[in-house]
C-alpha cells in the first residue's frame, strides 16, 4: 500500500499555525491585556482607522430623527470592538472567531437604519479578518467579503460600494500579505542562522574526517618505515638511508596535508593513493595486488575512492595480520580484500564511519564483509540500489 505523503506545513519550529497574524512575535512580548502589549500589536494603526467612522456618524447627525441615538450607540460599539482587536490578537483562535462573529452581528444591527450603506464598514471587517485569522483563512475570507460588497453595490446600483469593495480588497489583502511576508522573512532569518550553525558543524566533521585520514594513514606509514630503517641500521646501514629519507618525505607530506586541510584545498587522488599503498604494504611485509591501470574517473569519484583505498590499506596494515592485500577497481566500485584474521562483527571504527558518511553523501554505500576464503573485504559501491540488489541476488543463486 502506497504511503500518503503529508504536505509539509510552512511553519518553523515553535510557530503556532493558528496564531493571529496581528500578534507580534518578533519582540519580547509584554504581559497580555496591557496597554504596552496592545501597542506592540498595532494599537496605533487601529486608532487611525477610527477617523472613517466619523463619516457615517456625521451623515446620521445631519438627517436627525429618532434613529440618531441608536446609530450613535451602534457606531460607538463598533469603535470599541474595533479598538480591542490588539488585545484579542493574543486570544486562542476560537476566541478570535467569536470576536469576529460579535463584530459582524453589531454591523448587521445597523441594517434597519442605513440599509445597504452598511457595506461602507467593509474595510473594518477586512482589516480584522487580516489581523485575526491565519493567512490560509484570510486569503479566502477577504475576497469573499469583497464579492459580497460588490454584489450589494450592483444590486442597489451604488458605485460607492464598488469603491469600498476595492478599498477593502486592497487594504485587507495588503495587511494580510504584509504580515505573512514578515513572518516568512523572520523564518528565513532563523533558517539562515540554523544553516550557518549546521555549516560550522559540517566543516568541523569534514576537518575531523580529513585529519583522521591524513594522520591515520601517514603516521602508520612513518611508523612502519621508521621501524624498517631502525632494523636496517644494524644489518645494512646503506639501505637504511633511503628508508629514513622516505620517513622525512612522509613527515613533510603530513605537514603539507594538515595545512591544506585547514584551508579546505587538500586534494586526494586515487592514482596517488594506489602508489602510496603499494609502498606502505610492501614495507609492512604484505604483498600488494593492485590494478595495473586506473580508469579515467571524474575528480569527485577519484577523490572518494582515494579515501577508500587510504583508509582500507591503513586498517589492513594495522589490524589484519594479512600477507596479501588485493585492490579491485571499477569505474563505480572499489574492493579492498585481505587474507588476514578478519573483522569480527563487521563494526565500523571512527575512520570507517567517516568514510561511510562520505559515500552516503555521494549516493553510495560502504560494506565491511568477510572475504571468500577468510579475511576481510571492504566494498565501496556507487552503483544504483537496484543494481546492487540484483548483484546480491545473483551471488546468492550462484552460491
Amino acid at each position: 500500500m502506497a504511503k500518503v505523503r503529508k504536505r509539509a506545513r510552512p511553519f518553523g519550529i515553535g510557530e503556532d499555525p493558528r496564531a493571529a497574524p496581528g500578534a507580534r512575535t518578533d519582540c519580547e512580548p509584554a504581559r497580555p491585556l496591557t496597554l504596552r502589549r496592545a501597542w506592540q500589536n498595532g494599537l496605533w494603526m487601529y486608532l487611525l482607522g477610527l477617523v472613517f467612522l466619523a463619516l457615517p456618524l456625521s451623515s446620521q447627525v445631519q438627517q436627525g430623527g429618532p434613529e440618531l441615538f441608536w446609530m450613535s450607540l451602534l457606531i460607538s460599539a463598533v469603535a470599541v470592538l474595533y479598538l480591542v482587536a490588539p488585545w484579542v490578537c493574543d486570544a486562542p483562535i476560537w476566541g478570535r472567531v467569536i470576536y469576529l462573529v460579535v463584530f459582524t452581528i453589531v454591523l448587521l444591527s445597523m441594517i434597519p437604519f442605513i440599509e445597504y450603506q452598511l457595506v461602507y464598514f467593509g474595510v473594518y471587517l477586512a482589516i480584522l479578518l487580516a489581523t485575526q485569522l491565519p493567512w490560509r483563512i484570510s486569503r479566502v475570507a477577504i475576497p469573499m467579503l469583497v464579492l459580497l460588497i460588490l454584489g450589494t453595490g450592483a444590486l442597489f446600483r451604488d458605485w460607492v460600494s464598488v469603491i469600498i469593495a476595492a478599498m477593502s480588497l486592497v487594504v485587507g489583502l495588503s495587511i494580510a500579505m504584509g504580515i505573512e511576508n514578515s513572518r516568512i522573512d523572520r523564518r528565513l532569518r532563523v533558517a539562515e542562522k540554523r544553516v550557518a550553525g549546521l555549516a560550522v558543524v559540517a566543516e568541523r566533521e569534514r576537518i575531523s574526517r580529513d585529519l583522521h585520514d591524513i594522520l591515520g594513514h601517514s603516521l602508520t606509514a612513518i611508523s612502519i618505515k621508521a621501524g624498517l630503517a631502525r632494523r636496517l641500521l644494524t644489518a645494512d646501514p646503506a639501505a637504511a638511508g633511503p628508508q629514513i629519507a622516505e620517513v622525512e618525505q612522509l613527515a613533510r607530506q603530513v605537514l603539507s596535508d594538515l595545512r591544506s586541510t585547514v584551508s579546505g584545498i587538500r586534494e586526494v587522488r586515487l592514482a596517488t593513493e594506489l602508489a602510496s599503498s603499494r609502498s606502505v604494504l610492501s614495507a609492512a611485509g604484505i604483498r600488494p595486488e593492485l590494478p595495473i591501470a586506473v580508469p579515467l574517473l571524474p575528480d569527485p569519484i577519484s577523490e572518494l575512492f582515494g579515501y577508500v583505498v587510504r583508509e582500507a590499506v591503513t586498517n589492513v596494515v594495522r589490524h589484519s595480520e594479512a600477507t596479501r592485500c588485493t585492490i579491485v577497481l571499477q569505474s563505480d566500485r572499489v574492493q579492498v580484500i585481505d587474507d588476514g584474521i578478519g573483522h569480527p562483527g563487521g563494526k565500523y571504527g571512527s575512520g570507517l564511519t567517516g568514510l561511510a558518511e562520505r559515500l552516503k553523501e555521494s549516493g553510495g554505500t560502504l560494506e565491511l564483509l568477510p572475504a571468500p576464503g577468510g579475511g576481510t573485504m571492504l566494498v565501496a559501491d556507487l552503483r544504483s540500489p537496484e543494481f546492487r540488489e540484483f548483484e546480491r541476488n545473483r551471488l546468492k543463486v550462484g552460491s
